[in-house]
């Protein structure tokens, strides 16, 4: 198995990116809370833990995308990279399980979208 590593950072770039997006988005509409004590009960905590699983989605896409071959394990890898950053940049901070498991989401997510990422390809190379 050949790891295009330029693919899997350029896909976690890509989630990073729109990560920020989000994150500022949260804050300007009050939702904070969401960094520190994330409840699944509260549904706006839900659907943003869902959403960030869903951009690391897009980021798998972007990876596998960009890579020629395991489209599935690069979207996994921007999932992979994106709780290794996180916890090097969280040293000492314990991180709440629902974030936790919005990580393991991201993902599954990033995986799927290199899986759709390598139909796309197909299907425009076949048409």
């Amino acid at each position: 198995m050949n790891i295009r590593w330029t693919a899997v950072i350029s896909g976690f770039m890509a989630d990073f990116a729109l990560t920020i997006l989000l994150q500022v988005a949260i804050l300007a509409a009050g939702q904070s809370a969401v960094f520190t004590a994330p409840s699944l009960q509260n549904p706006i905590h839900a659907l943003l833990i869902i959403i960030g699983a869903c951009l690391t989605g897009i980021g798998g896409f972007v990876a596998g995308w960009l890579a020629d071959n395991s489209f599935a394990m690069h979207g996994l890898l921007v999932g992979v990279v994106g709780i290794l950053v996180a916890a090097l940049a969280n040293v000492g901070i314990t991180v709440p399980p629902p974030l936790l498991a919005g990580q393991a989401l991201g993902c599954v997510c990033g995986a799927l979208g290199g899986i759709l990422a390598e139909r796309v390809r197909k299907s425009l190379r076949a048409g």
